[in-house]
């Protein structure tokens, strides 16, 4: 493949992505997402009401447990004047406020997604432009639905992935503010604390201490602007909401459609059952019980984790041995920590990467085992067959069984084997 057809596939590859991001950034506009309750949050953070009592729910009998920091950068959006569109618009009965909080939040997912596939292009590389054409290709096809789906809900996975990818795998970032997104992640949602994990076996003790120390200063910044008292209450309010011993975070029935490893136990192992959900379980443990089975589960993903890293950093570093480590952490946050839905599992994008990459350098490494487990677990999670296609019904009876979920897990085991396997293979590009 000459120079001039590699500029016009990637220009293709360019302009067909760019469309289907652009899908569900105008879709969120006019249909409900989860900006309904950040929105609902930040107007009675506006009021000084409070906004994480179990009696307070908001759009969709939901709850709110995301930071007071966040409702107030929301603020801007919050004080703009109640406007509706009017019924016969484009954007009927939309509140102007959420319309443009929305906009503002869909364009910074933009630049986050372009920030992070900078980032892993930086790292990949390859012999052939006709395989570098391929390794595109197939990640769009693969890691879109994640994409997809975290837009038009108005999550903010796609921000904390960022925000780890720029502080561990831009060698690129100024040393003073890569930091800076994965602490404000760290606030906004607990999940990337785990990377603590990958800090802890590099030994950067002065970066644990600058990112804890980084992260309550965000913390406390809405203490220097608004009344401190009601910050105060709402700041212990939100560390109660969180508190993961809580026996809603044990026993996740609440809302339905969790994907981690405790929903899937719940699921499976409890009689309880969520609304609208096929009913099945295996066994009727108790809540202590359940507990006790989730933590030690969570601890075997986290000693796998742990394992695989350290394995990998007996070996010589190259380029791949840092991207490979935050991967197998990434993989861990949407298993391990509690309510977590399909939409984390933009958490796998840097493992999928990397089992793209070594499937297209080399696809005698991959048995017809793991062939047959990575297929698998990609259907499972929406990656091969996007589950929007499907009935109302037939998607509900899909979540119900946890069928992403078992796919996510799945693909670890998976995953968790091809990097044992690779560490002690000689390859191109090997770590």
């Amino acid at each position: 493949m000459d120079s001039i057809d590699f500029k016009k596939y990637t220009r293709v590859i360019v302009l067909v992505f760019s469309l289907l991001i652009l899908w569900p950034f105008f879709n969120s506009l006019s249909n409900s997402n989860d900006f309904e309750i950040f929105m609902g949050a930040a107007n009675r953070f506006r009021d000084h009401l409070e906004m994480y009592d179990s009696k307070v729910v908001y759009e969709r009998y939901l709850h709110y447990y995301y930071s007071p920091l966040f409702t107030f950068l929301l603020q801007p959006f919050a004080q703009l004047p109640v406007y509706r569109f009017p019924e016969n618009s484009m954007l009927p009965n939309i509140l102007l406020s959420m319309l443009c909080a929305k906009l503002v939040w869909n364009t910074l997912n933009l630049f986050f997604i372009y920030r992070i596939i900078k980032i892993i292009l930086g790292i990949f590389s390859f012999d052939k432009q006709a395989t570098q054409i391929l390794f595109y290709s197939i990640l769009i096809f693969l890691g879109y639905r994640w994409l997809h789906i975290n837009i038009r809900y108005g999550q903010l996975t796609i921000f904390l992935l960022f925000g780890i990818l720029e502080a561990f795998c831009n060698p690129k970032a100024n040393k003073w503010f890569k930091w800076s997104p994965m602490m404000i992640a760290i606030n906004f949602k607990i999940l990337p604390i785990f990377m603590y994990l990958k800090l802890f076996f590099d030994k950067r003790y002065k970066a644990m201490i600058g990112v804890f120390l980084g992260v309550l200063l965000v913390t406390f910044l809405p203490w220097f602007f608004i009344d401190k008292v009601y910050f105060m209450n709402q700041l212990v309010s939100w560390l109660h909401a969180i508190n993961p011993v809580k026996t809603s975070h044990v026993v996740q029935v609440g809302e339905g459609g969790f994907m981690d490893l405790g929903a899937i136990l719940t699921k499976y192992f409890t009689a309880t059952n969520a609304p609208k959900e096929y009913y099945i379980y295996f066994a009727k443990l108790s809540v202590s019980q359940l507990f006790w089975l989730t933590q030690i589960l969570r601890v075997a993903f986290l000693g796998a984790i742990t394992f695989l890293i350290l394995e990998i950093k007996k070996i010589p570093q190259n380029k791949f041995s840092n991207y490979v480590q935050v991967s197998l952490v990434c993989i861990g946050i949407p298993l391990i920590f509690p309510h977590q839905r399909d939409y984390s599992f933009a958490f796998f994008i840097p493992a999928l990467t990397v089992v793209v990459f070594y499937y297209l350098q080399n696809k005698t490494l991959f048995n017809g085992v793991q062939k047959t487990i990575f297929f698998t677990s990609l259907l499972f999670m929406g990656c091969l067959v996007f589950f929007e296609i499907f009935s109302i019904e037939t998607r509900y009876f899909i979540i119900g069984l946890r069928t992403q979920g078992i796919g996510a897990i799945l693909f670890a085991i998976a995953y968790f084997r091809l990097i044992y396997q690779l560490k002690d293979k000689e390859l191109t590009g090997s770590f």
